[in-house]
């Protein structure tokens, strides 16, 4: 979209937003959690509260898958540790700045550094959550015999309350059976 002009960009991300306002106030509606559908001045309001900070979180999360790509790439390519996360970075921000200069070229349209900053962003969460990822995944590999005894604990106690519930159907049941035939 960064090739449209403003209010051409402006009217698909409205459009897009009030399909999904109307398909939420027709599934809240199915499902009886509400039954009315709200005036178009209403709906209107909504779409304007919505439009900018949805077109902000948008561009955040484009660069933030932009940046786990980068990542995996980089991971293959044998670079480690903080280098790998810096270089991504570095790359995200440089993407997102020849985007918002691109922009400039474009009738109606602005770049704008503050939107570079919300990608970078979007890529700095994808670096953070990375490396939760990559935590996780590590302590799961050490400690996976803590995962399986975990596991089997769960399976045994589940299997368990099920041996319990039939025994209790079956009392119930038999119980039944003799109050039937006196």
């Amino acid at each position: 979209m960064s090739n449209m002009d403003t209010n051409e960009s402006n009217g698909k991300s409205k459009i897009i937003i009030n399909d999904v306002v109307e398909k939420s106030v027709e599934t809240t509606n199915g499902l009886d959690i509400t039954d009315k559908h709200p005036t178009e001045n209403k709906m209107d309001q909504v779409i304007e509260k919505l439009n900018y900070p949805l077109r902000k979180a948008a561009h955040a999360s484009e660069y933030f898958i932009f940046t786990i790509l980068i990542l995996i790439a980089l991971k293959n390519s044998s670079v480690k540790g903080n280098k790998m996360f810096i270089i991504a970075l570095v790359i995200c921000f440089a993407y997102a700045c020849t985007d918002e200069y691109h922009q400039t070229f474009v009738n109606g349209r602005t770049g704008q550094f503050s939107d570079t900053l919300i990608d970078t962003f979007g890529g700095f969460i994808s670096c953070l959550m990375y490396t939760i990822m990559m935590k996780i995944n590590k302590i799961r590999k050490k400690h996976i015999w803590v995962v399986f005894l975990f596991l089997y604990l769960k399976l045994t106690i589940f299997k368990k309350m099920f041996k319990y519930n039939e025994i209790c159907r079956k009392k119930v049941y038999n119980t039944t059976q003799v109050a039937a035939m006196s």
